[in-house]
């Protein structure tokens, strides 16, 4: 029988003993993923939560479909007002749960749980973060503040089929290009990636303020990787790019690959549709940093995130280490990246902000974005658009 692997990606992060140890726990995850994907049936179930008590562990689900129902008041909550508040903080906090608080979820949802024994106690032979690891790929997942890239290429529609992939590998290339350099240093993250068809959301597997950093810092490499082959390249071979960072809410799920959840999650959810909207009149090469600290003050979450402005700000700190790194062949002594504004009397510049109103008639506001890469042994090569020429921008300006 063909044995699934996808539950190996679980392993990434999490130590393991050594020796015989080390197979005795791929045993054991192998025995808990089976367990799991049963309980999934295809993608017809998913699994919310979990708890143990020895080797018995006892799993929390319903069909899939259930999740909206709770929500729109179908399935009814017990003594809850605000179901969807309830579910919310379901499915964004941990997938373990004490016996006590398992139970009482169960019995507001009206569940009844899946109890099954294992060979091995879950909490005490593996990694408790492991097993909560290998439930999400079974679940839904709600994330609050995290960071999301979207790259967009311009002008996509107007090229060949044969030119689009290309188009598209050559993203791609810059974004593992990117990966690669901070994994040389020392960067131990999992960055994910989900097409659009004219490009990528990328994020941090990771959800936190850390994982945001070091977004930014790859979304500062993988356009210098690809400002760096623009500017040697004889063809169209690689794409213009307009860019977006923001940080908000989302729902992560992993949708099935042949017959069990695929390797890659997939992302929607409000900071996926605040992108695209800020993309939709974006000019050629524009860099655009959503406004984190007007997202959070209409959420019903309290940020843990700074300000966009004071976010951008400490990043420059925080990229002195990409001095020296060598990029699509060159060495870049530099990379600063602010927000535009206009220049003040004092010769210091203010920061501009902007909005775009959708058709759905919701306000979402942003910055401009410059970079400047300095290479070692070349003349500087300036991303973005400049504070005077973003009156092409077709957004209300906000003013600075």
């Amino acid at each position: 029988m063909l044995r699934r692997e996808s539950w190996q990606e679980a392993l990434f992060g999490h130590g393991l003993p050594a020796g015989e140890g080390a197979a005795a726990a791929r045993d054991r995850i192998a025995r808990l993923d089976d367990l799991l994907y049963e309980c999934w049936r295809l993608g017809e179930q998913v699994v919310v939560l979990w708890t143990s008590e020895g080797r018995t562990i006892s799993l929390l689900q319903f069909p899939h479909f259930a999740l909206a129902e709770y929500v729109c008041g179908v399935r009814p909550i017990a003594e809850e007002i605000d179901a969807g508040a309830f579910i919310d903080a379901l499915i964004s906090g941990p997938k373990q749960a004490s016996p006590a608080h398992f139970a009482a979820i169960a019995a507001k949802l009206g569940v009844e749980p899946v109890v099954r024994t294992l060979p091995f106690d879950p909490a005490r032979d593996l990694d408790p973060a492991l097993v909560d690891t290998l439930v999400r790929r079974y679940s839904v997942t709600l994330f609050h503040n995290r960071a999301v890239l979207l790259l967009d290429i311009v002008a996509f529609s107007t090229y060949t089929p044969i030119e689009q992939a290309t188009l598209l590998n050559s993203l791609s290339y810059s974004i593992n290009s990117a990966y690669d350099k901070l994994a040389a240093c020392s960067v131990r993250e999992r960055f994910a990636r989900s097409p659009t068809g004219d490009g990528f959301y990328v994020w941090n597997r990771t959800a936190d303020a850390r994982a945001n950093v070091m977004l930014y810092k790859l979304m500062l490499l993988l356009l210098a990787d690809n400002a760096i082959a623009r500017v040697r390249a004889r063809t169209r071979v690689v794409p213009q790019l307009r860019c977006a960072f923001h940080v908000g809410a989302h729902y992560e799920f992993f949708q099935p690959e042949g017959l069990a959840p695929s390797a890659a999650s997939y992302l929607v959810g409000q900071v996926t549709i605040d992108l695209a909207r800020m993309l939709e009149n974006a000019m050629p090469g524009q860099i655009l940093i959503g406004d984190f600290a007007a997202a959070s003050a209409v959420s019903d979450m309290a940020s843990s995130m700074p300000a966009a402005s004071d976010f951008v700000r400490r990043m420059q700190r925080e990229v002195h280490d990409l001095a020296g790194l060598r990029m699509a062949g060159e060495i870049v002594r530099e990379i600063r990246c602010y927000l535009t504004g206009p220049r003040r009397a004092d010769d210091s510049f203010a920061i501009s902000r902007y909005a775009v109103l959708d058709k759905h008639a919701v306000l979402r506001r942003m910055f401009n974005a410059k970079i400047n890469i300095h290479r070692r042994d070349a003349a500087p090569i300036f991303l973005g658009i400049r504070d005077p020429d973003v009156r092409g921008f077709q957004v209300e300006h906000l003013g600075a």
